[in-house]
């Protein structure tokens, strides 16, 4: 049994029947970029939380009972007068055209606005039918001194007005656009010709920006690493065959993977979108190492078939389980109790077992049926020959350097990696939704607005539920109500709460009677009132608004709120209390998911340690990998820590990722200076000639995997450039560690005990 449990030998089969595998591969391809071409895009910001914990069902129940919190698209009007009669005009015709757009619900703005209504339930309207320039300015003052109006829908210096318009809860992406669509033609026909101008916000509009910039990513990703990468390809190896041999595997493994993950059923989220990159990065990595086997092969005077077999049985067990390692990594993410998380988890699992597999028989299998007909011409290449010499040379006398002192460069990396271990346990996590919306995204624009003016864009939500079957005293209700929006208002960051309470205040002042005023708006049934009552679930909901604030902001906050309630809970049994919302839900959940993340990562750390020891039967080599594995890791936690960026759940994610791909570097060293050590040669001999022949192929195929995810960097989504920078800090560091510390360490530990002998021989070269 080999390293890689024998699977090596597709390769050896697939160089042996290159067209029988090709067209097999070929019939596999078609139907999976037919699936590959439906696969959709997941835009929803709620999603990223989405879990089978109490916490988000808590939510689920809210949003069903209250189905347009949090789905409004939010409107906003802007100019240095709102307040002309011209003004006015235009703004009164949008908001009665507004209703007319198909998949509007109603809309709510200052011309909503009544009068409390008398004794009677008769509510004048504010605005009159007809408004004269002399109504102005009492208009003007009535409606800043309107509770549901000043700091909601009118900001307190009367140049921006709000429309809030409900529609259908979650449509559809494609009619969502068409909704969209009307709105703005709606919005621009009835503000062209004046001062004013509109812009639209909202959860459907964060919806809209995001699948737009996950589209715009993925194109991205993909061609800038198939582009660098193969341009890569051509300047090492200067020939096109070879940038084919690493090119076609690549395209076929993105359409198998994008193929399965439409067949699964999954959408493309905020973390799948980086899966195609990642699996043509990991395609075109291995690709190098194991065309860098062939050249080497050819070069020695090799056939075409005998240097591709040589290749892949040297070469290929370290590519079996390099994949298994990050296979294993990704996997742990399958284990956290977040629907995103794990979906990732799975699918990129899944994309690296497509990347070794299309990997390890497309290669072989083209590379005998391009190279065999090339001869023995690989010789003749003498400027290539000088490039692999010179850089197999730079390798051979780094190596001499670090064996000369390995002592010096294990201290180096152990204080590197205990300094930056205790800087990483120390960072803060950091949660913003906005983090997930395109820079300079506009919808984010107006929502910055909001919070300035008005009174936040963000609500804690205090659910109150009563016993079903419960006949509800109208004093007892508002009295309860009235404690728990007295108990949200107070609450830091808090701006303005809204509720039953805030309606019963207005009435009152009316003319009703306090026992009136229940029965007035079950009977109302409005969808303003339904915003915070529900006849037919017994419940009530207080909305406490907030600017938009980190998630270390806000759960403290929360925590107060929690103690609160324990003293409402005691004062009334008969009532349940839940604090939700999405802000308030998604705060808790980064925290845990954080936590989950860092313990998933702690398993697959553990885990690829043990099958390093298994594979190579040896505990030594499984230790000698948790080094230079962790130390990337605590590096990047570190500079996360002292640049001030916060510990993000894709900080982590890309932390479990960077350690997959950065253990295949230890796995390619560890494999090779076996081979040496099987061969019969010394301790620093074997280190010596691993660092001289494996270095080369690490160092390009760190700079692929750099290149690849540095697509990133692009992304207009500042939670993904964050995670392709987290990934490069990891790739290169891991480099530089297993080029430096790993052969440090082994040298130091091996080299003192003046180990001579080969090393037990568990597999057959590989």
């Amino acid at each position: 049994m080999t390293a890689g449990f024998g699977l090596e030998k597709l390769g050896l089969l697939a160089q042996r029947f290159p067209r029988i595998t090709l067209l097999i591969v070929a019939a596999l391809t078609v139907p999976l970029a037919f699936a590959a071409a439906k696969v959709e895009f997941s835009s929803d910001v709620r999603e990223i939380f989405r879990s089978g914990t109490q916490e988000y069902r808590n939510l689920q129940m809210v949003e069903a009972q209250y189905p347009q919190s949090g789905e409004d698209v939010l409107l906003l009007a802007q100019a240095d007068d709102l307040f002309t009669l011209d003004n006015l005009k235009r703004l009164r015709d949008l908001h009665l055209n507004l209703h007319f757009v198909d998949g509007v619900k109603y809309v709510s703005s200052m011309f909503s606005a009544h009068d409390p209504p008398d004794a009677t339930g008769n509510a004048e309207a504010v605005f009159p039918m007809e408004v004269s320039e002399a109504d102005l300015p009492a208009l003007r003052q009535a409606l800043l001194a309107h509770p549901f109006v000043s700091g909601k829908l009118l900001s307190d210096d009367a140049t921006t007005a709000l429309f809030v318009v409900a529609i259908e809860p979650r449509p559809k992406i494609d009619d969502l656009r068409v909704v969209a669509d009307d709105l703005r033609e709606v919005t621009d026909e009835a503000l062209a010709g004046t001062d004013m101008h509109g812009d639209l916000s909202g959860v459907a509009f964060f919806r809209l920006e995001i699948v737009g910039a996950l589209m715009r990513d993925q194109r991205i990703l993909i061609g800038a690493g198939f582009t660098v990468s193969l341009i890569i390809c051509l300047i090492f190896f200067r020939s096109p065959i070879y940038a084919l041999l690493a090119g076609v595997p690549a395209g076929i493994a993105v359409l198998w993977t994008l193929g399965i993950t439409e067949l699964r059923g999954q959408e493309i989220t905020v973390l799948t979108g980086v899966v195609p990159g990642l699996v043509t990065v990991l395609v075109f990595a291995s690709s190098l190492h194991l065309m860098f086997g062939l050249k080497r092969n050819l070069v020695s005077g090799a056939s075409p078939r005998e240097a591709i077999a040589a290749s892949v049985r040297d070469i290929g067990p370290a590519c079996v389980l390099a994949a298994m390692t990050t296979a294993i990594a990704l996997l742990s993410l399958a284990l956290v109790p977040h629907t995103l998380v794990s979906g990732f988890g799975l699918t990129a699992a899944i994309g690296t077992a497509v990347a070794f597999l299309v990997t390890i028989t497309v290669l072989p299998a083209l590379a005998a049926l391009l190279l065999g007909r090339r001869g023995a011409k690989e010789n003749s290449d003498q400027t290539l020959d000088r490039i692999f010499a010179a850089t197999s040379a730079s390798c051979r006398s780094l190596g001499r350097r670090i064996l000369s002192h390995p002592g010096g460069f294990l201290a180096v990396g152990l204080v590197v990696a205990i300094g930056a271990g205790v800087l990483y346990a120390t960072i803060s996590p950091s949660y913003q939704y906005r983090d997930y919306l395109p820079s300079g995204s506009q919808a984010s624009k107006v929502m910055d607005v909001v919070d300035a003016q008005f009174a936040g864009t963000e609500a804690i939500l205090l659910h109150i539920q009563w016993p079903e079957g419960k006949d509800l005293d109208s004093s007892e209700v508002l009295a309860l109500v009235g404690e728990a929006h007295k108990t949200l208002e107070s609450l830091p960051l808090v701006t303005k709460a809204m509720s039953l309470h805030s309606i019963e205040t207005w009435m009152l002042e009316g003319g009703l009677k306090k026992e009136q005023i229940l029965r007035f708006l079950e009977e109302a049934r409005s969808p303003f009132i339904e915003r915070m009552m529900s006849v037919d679930h017994k419940s009530a909901l207080v909305a406490g608004y907030f600017p938009a604030v980190d998630a270390s902001e806000l759960v403290p906050v929360l925590d107060d709120l929690e103690a609160d309630l324990v003293g409402l809970r005691a004062a009334h049994p008969e009532a349940g209390y839940v604090a939700t919302g999405i802000a308030a839900h998604s705060a808790r959940a980064s925290y845990e998911m954080i936590v989950e993340l860092n313990r998933s990562l702690m398993l697959a750390i553990g885990l690829n340690i043990l099958l390093i020891g298994l594979v190579f039967w040896s505990l030594r080599a499984g230790l000698y990998s948790m080094l230079t594995n962790i130390l990337p890791i605590a590096v990047a936690g570190a500079i996360l820590h002292l640049t001030g960026a916060g510990l993000q759940f894709t900080c982590v994610v890309a932390f479990t990722i960077g350690f997959g791909i950065a253990v295949d570097n230890a796995i390619h060293i560890l494999n090779y200076y076996r081979l040496m050590r099987s061969k019969g040669e010394a301790v620093k001999p074997a280190l010596e000639e691993t660092i001289a022949t494996i270095g080369p192929a690490l160092a390009v195929g760190c700079l692929v995997l750099i290149v690849g995810f540095g697509g990133t960097t692009l992304s207009e989504l500042p939670s993904l450039r964050l995670f392709g920078e987290v990934v490069i800090m990891l790739l290169a560091t891991a480099l530089l560690a297993n080029l430096l510390v790993l052969p440090a360490l082994i040298a130091f530990v091996e080299g003192r005990s003046g180990q001579k002998s080969a090393a037990p021989q568990t597999t057959k070269g590989g």
